[in-house]
């Protein structure tokens, strides 16, 4: 399945997370709080993958500097990463849960399509 979302995702420009969680959710592996966290441990380790292949091509000197003037974006992806494992795990309902995955995958879906 790995190969799979990889492939898919290095096609359409985008992290496989997002084609992860609708295959877990329609085999039912587990409950969507538990795909959630599945998915976010695997678009993190994609992502650090990513930005370490960036890194060798682009080298360290050039990378480390391009790194650190995105800062601010680290400091929102962890803090909206925060806010969203806090409602995902204590205040929102699975259905809701359920309701914005599902939200987020069409909305990926008309992006694809539409560009």
């Amino acid at each position: 399945m790995r190969p799979g979302i990889g492939f898919l995702s290095g096609m359409v420009g985008i992290g496989g997370g997002i084609f992860l969680a609708p295959i877990l959710l329609l085999t039912r592996w587990a409950d969507s709080r538990r795909i959630a966290a599945t998915a976010s441990v695997f678009i993190l380790v994609n992502s650090i993958a990513g930005l370490a292949g960036q890194l060798m091509k682009s080298g360290w000197s050039s990378g480390g500097e391009a790194i650190l003037a995105y800062w601010p974006v680290f400091l929102g992806v962890l803090l909206g990463g925060q806010i969203g494992s806090i409602l995902a795990s204590k205040a929102l309902p699975e259905i809701w849960i359920r309701r914005l995955t599902a939200l987020l995958i069409l909305y990926v879906a008309v992006r694809i399509l539409w560009v």
